[in-house]
Order: C-alpha cells, then structure tokens, then sequence
C-alpha cells in the first residue's frame, strides 16, 4: 500500500535553528515510498549558509536513494530556486499541496520586509500580462521571481546594518505581533486560496506560516504541518491507502520521529460534510 509522508520548514543548514541534519529526519520516512518537503527544506538562499545548507539537501536525496523512497522537493520562500515545483495535486487532486507563500501578496507578511515583498511581487505579476497573473501558474513564476530578487539584494547589500538595540526590541515585538494576527488569519487565507485555485480538492496542505493545525471550511480540510524552526512543532501529513493523518514529531535532533497516534485521522472517502467542522482548528 503506497505511502507517502510529507513534511516542511526543515529549514537545515541554518545555523542549527530547524532540523539538525538529515539524518535525524531519516525515521521520518521509514516504510514510506515518497518522501515530499514540501518548502523551506533548507537555507539555499540565505549567502551565509546556502553552500551549507546544499550538503543537507544532497544528504538527504542520498539517504532516500539508499533507502529506495522517491524524493519531491517544493520550493519554498528560502529555498525558491531549488526546483520549479511549487504544488503538487494528489490523489487526483483530492490533495493540494503547496509550501504557502503563494496565500499572500507580500509573501511572508509578518516580516520587516514585508513592503518590499509586496513590491516585488506585484512587479512581478504585472509583467506577466493581463490574464497570465490570474492563473496559478502565474502565481507561482511572480512568488518565485520576488523571493530570488530579495535574496539577490542580501547577498549583494547584506542583512542591513546593525540595529540599535531599543530599535531591535520594538522591531521584534512589532513582528510578534504580526505573527499572531497571522496565525489568526491563515486558515482563511488558505480557505480562500483553495476555492479559487483548487476547488476540486478538499484537502490543503501546507507549511510556511509555521502553526500547525487542522481547520475545515466548507469542502475544505486546511492542514498546516508547523516547523523545525520556531516554535518548532513540526508534524507529518501521512497519506496510505485511503487515509489522509497528520501527526506530531518529536524533535530530537538525535532523530525525529512520529508519535504513536495521530492528531488527525480521516477517510479519503469520507464525503466533506460528513467529516467535522474544525473552525477553531486542532491546535499543535
């Protein structure tokens, strides 16, 4: 029976803030036939750690040859250039699975950059013409194309000047604060973004935001599997046979394993109104 395990916002080669290595990711995928990171696998972008961050990222297609599982990479905000590959539609489209800087027009809107975010991507969405922009695809090349251009800037200018510390203090509460109200709005930004670009599937994967949880909205289950980075509660969306489960991952930088029961547990087959209404989500 096939099974497929997918994960995101491992985030390796940062400085040790996510996953550790990808050796300690390895129990993830035992018994699974595909493995899919789905975003923000590693730190490929970042000038500090990308040449790093590239071994992790070979580590673990090495590991995965060895131990005859199929490895999909998404691209993520951190990693924007490390495949084409920005969804995936499983199980003929009953699964949508993408890394979530697609739900939002300044990609990651918490950030200080956020301005410039925006920027970038509107360019990049106008220059693709009048109907281009509307369809995923579209999408997907204008995301992809403002992530690069800002890792181009740091590399080229650096991560800015050295703040002063009371600036520093009231810029990382300022983000804080975007954090939560983010987190609030994330299950319906993602709701949102299903009904217009895959409302055929009915469940929605993704990471990104890094608060797990299960939500549901009308035909929609939103699954957000967290991260390996703060606040580092990761989960691992487990598709085999007809079942679709999320569950929590210990993090151990020793190895990373699954908890014995799932957070969440459905029948692929169940139909939507049958399956309960989350609306205040299963939190992590």
């Amino acid at each position: 029976m096939h099974r497929t395990v997918i994960i995101s916002d491992t985030h390796l080669g940062g400085n040790n803030q996510g996953a550790v290595t990808g050796l300690a990711l390895r129990p993830l995928w035992q018994r699974a036939d595909e493995l899919i990171i789905n975003g923000d696998a590693a730190e490929l972008s970042d000038p500090k750690w990308r040449v790093h961050a590239a071994r992790h990222i070979l580590e673990i297609a090495d590991l995965c040859e060895r131990d005859g599982v199929q490895l999909t990479l998404l691209a993520g905000n951190h990693d924007p250039l490390v495949t084409d590959r920005r969804y995936l539609r499983l199980r003929g489209g009953e699964v949508f699975v993408t890394h979530g800087d697609l739900l939002h027009p300044a990609i990651s809107p918490w950030t200080t950059n956020h301005r410039q975010l925006r920027s970038l991507h509107n360019d990049a969405l106008a220059s693709l013409g009048s109907t281009s922009h509307q369809r995923l695809e579209g999408q997907c090349q204008a995301v992809q194309h403002a992530e690069n251009l800002k890792w181009e800037h740091i590399a080229e200018h650096g991560h800015g000047p050295k703040r002063n510390p009371v600036i520093s203090r009231i810029e990382h509460g300022y983000k804080c604060a975007r954090v939560l109200w983010f987190w609030h709005r994330l299950p319906r930004l993602a709701a949102e973004f299903a009904r217009r670009y895959a409302p055929e599937s009915r469940y929605f994967v993704f990471g990104h935001f890094h608060r797990a949880g299960v939500w549901r909205f009308g035909q929609h289950t939103i699954i957000n599997t967290g991260s390996y980075h703060c606040p580092r509660r990761p989960h691992a969306v487990v598709i085999q046979g007809q079942r679709i489960e999320m569950f929590r991952v210990n993090f151990d930088p020793k190895g990373h394993t699954m908890q014995a029961q799932p957070r969440y547990s459905a029948d692929l087959l169940t139909p939507a109104s049958e399956l309960p209404i989350y609306a205040d989500g299963i939190a992590a």
